[in-house]
């Protein structure tokens, strides 16, 4: 390989490293959200307020890491949909053992 093919495979994976930690920091924020909406005055408004924040984090996260380049967006989708995925699994109810 050559030393520019290397540059860009190890940019990609920094880039699905970074989509990872930014699909973490929405999913665990939304996860918080739901957890505690019960006990705010107005659940509506601490929701909106919510999804508006985490969208902002991650989508200047991601105009940040991208950088004007889409191979680095294109990178960052599977590390948020790895996200995704792994916190769908960790707050998965357990299966009740009879």
């Amino acid at each position: 390989m050559m030393k520019n093919e290397m540059a860009l495979i190890a940019e990609c994976l920094l880039a699905a490293t970074a989509g990872f930690g930014l699909g973490c920091v929405f999913f665990g924020g939304l996860w918080l959200t739901v957890r505690r909406v019960r006990s705010w005055r107005y659940p509506a408004l601490g929701m909106l307020a919510s999804l508006g924040l985490r969208m902002v984090l991650v989508g200047a996260g991601l105009y940040l890491l991208a950088d004007g380049h889409w191979q680095r967006y294109a990178a960052a989708l599977p590390g948020l949909l790895v996200a995704r995925w792994w916190w769908l699994r960790r707050m998965a109810p357990k299966p009740l053992v009879r």
